[in-house]
């Protein structure tokens, strides 16, 4: 249902978003006031659906993000975390406010046990073995608590999968779950005005598993919790006359540098980080804890990726129209928010799925974003033994309960894996489907047998494997509607 909200001569009306996540807003300014809703689809006048633009549907394919504000509805704005509506006897105003973070303790370990405190009695936390579930089990500890760990056992994926780590006084609880079913693209939802992508309802369809799991109570998930606590290698310390920088990662990874004024110099040229923005370039497949950050915020998605060999000449052009309007107001927006606040909201939109209801996100949380913020970057992350290791709060809060063995790749990784086994194991299938009908083809965006080379090879069907299942999922949920 859309609400109205006039111009009234009274103290007047205002719709804000002051903290990450909580539910969507969609707004539409007229001259008497503002509609809005959390369904952009009450916004729709008639009965069919608009198609989102060319470029719009291939930069999904590539994961590239729409706008933080951007709806495929004409004149209707999704409400980006710092903006305000504000309708009063003037008419109605659209301007932007940083949220204020509060001020309290510096010790992340007891705030985030805080979050815990205060959920009902039977929480589990969704226990991945990496960093973050990790330090979410050793918090849960410190507050006096000993929830299930509900551990995701993914099958259908190649080779062996490492066993979680083991937190002391704590139970694992192995969930078997089927990776290729979770992916399936038959299942692509039919509604909305966006398609959905693999990225967002994989990690739900998993969560919704645990969930279940969990028997009722809250599900508890670390999600973004290395994004926060997270520091560049420039920030460092990097002792005396940057003696460190001669053995760092990244340098040495193509040769010890001849001098400290070069490794200087790749500093301030800031070229010794990720290659890649976004979910994907956190870490790289096995890195983990010790990987390089991201240099600030980065724009979702991958600013270093590779486009999906197939497009049409006039699928490049409206990509290349769509990403460059697109990052141009990701980073006015992330300039506008600042580091903390700017990582949190990227990493929402990359990976945290709208409607994650009974998911509870303590990274999220007002008092844990307010002791991130009052760390200075030197704590988050050092340089030991030729190593740039990022995350230290984290590291040491998991370390002084004496884990070993915790999980180093990604999850990105994990559903790059996932993708490629879903590809290789339905490849056939899916090439005779998209030779059949394939509704981008059909708009003059991609060349189905360029696509379909890369599905029956091996290598191109695993190097482009996500963006191919994107491809897929978009495809089909163009082919429903």
């Amino acid at each position: 249902m859309v609400n109205t909200a006039a111009v009234t001569d009274g103290d007047g009306f205002l719709l804000s978003r002051d903290e990450p996540g909580g539910p969507a807003v969609y707004y539409r300014v007229g001259a008497g006031g503002v509609e809005w809703s959390h369904d952009a689809t009450d916004f729709l006048t008639g009965r069919e659906r608009p198609v989102p633009e060319p470029g719009t549907l291939l930069a999904l394919v590539h994961g590239l993000a729409p706008p933080p504000d951007a709806t495929p509805l004409p004149g209707v704005r999704r409400l980006a975390l710092g903006t305000r509506v504000r309708v009063d006897a003037g008419g109605v105003t659209v301007s932007r406010r940083r949220p204020v973070l509060p001020t309290g303790t510096t010790d992340l370990t007891w705030a985030v046990a805080e979050v815990l405190r205060g959920l009902p009695e039977g929480y589990a936390i969704a226990y991945s073995g990496g960093l973050s579930s990790a330090f979410l089990a050793v918090a849960a500890l410190s507050a006096g608590h000993r929830p299930a760990l509900l551990h995701a056992a993914l099958g259908g994926l190649p080779g062996k999968r490492q066993a979680p780590a083991i937190i002391s006084d704590l139970t694992v609880r192995h969930i078997p779950v089927d990776v290729c079913e979770l992916l399936d693209h038959h299942s692509v939802p039919a509604g909305g005005l966006m398609p959905p992508l693999p990225d967002l309802e994989f990690p739900r369809r998993l969560t919704a598993r645990l969930a279940r799991a969990a028997g009722g109570g809250p599900l508890v998930a670390g999600t973004l919790l290395e994004d926060l606590v997270s520091a560049r290698l420039p920030e460092a310390d990097t002792g005396p006359r940057d003696w460190r920088l001669l053995t760092c990662e990244p340098f040495h990874l193509v040769g010890t540098l001849p001098s400290l004024s070069e490794a200087a110099a790749l500093l301030e040229q800031g070229v010794v980080h990720s290659a890649a923005g976004g979910a994907e370039s956190r870490s790289a497949a096995g890195a983990g804890q010790d990987a390089q950050p991201v240099d600030g915020p980065p724009p979702p998605p991958p600013l270093g990726r590779r486009d999906l060999p197939g497009m049409t000449p006039a699928g490049r052009v409206a990509l290349q129209t769509v990403q460059q309007a697109s990052l141009s107001v990701w980073k006015d927006h992330l300039d506008f928010l600042g580091t903390l606040l700017g990582r949190a909201d990227a990493g929402m939109t990359e990976r945290v799925p709208a409607d994650h209801d009974g998911l509870v996100l303590p990274a999220l949380h007002p008092g844990v974003l307010g002791a991130v913020a009052t760390l200075p970057a030197d704590r988050l992350g050092r340089i030991a033994g030729g190593v740039f290791r990022n995350h230290q709060p984290l590291v040491r809060a998991v370390a002084r309960h004496r884990v070993r063995g915790l999980r180093r790749a990604s999850s990105s990784f994990g559903l790059r894996l996932a993708a490629a086994a879903y590809l290789h194991r339905e490849s056939d299938k899916i090439i005779a489907e998209l030779e059949r009908e394939c509704a981008l083809a059909d708009l003059g965006l991609i060349d189905v047998a360029v696509v379909t080379g890369l599905l029956r090879e091996g290598p191109g069907r695993a190097d482009h494997a996500l963006p191919l299942l994107r491809l897929l999922w978009i495809d089909r949920w163009l082919l429903k509607g």
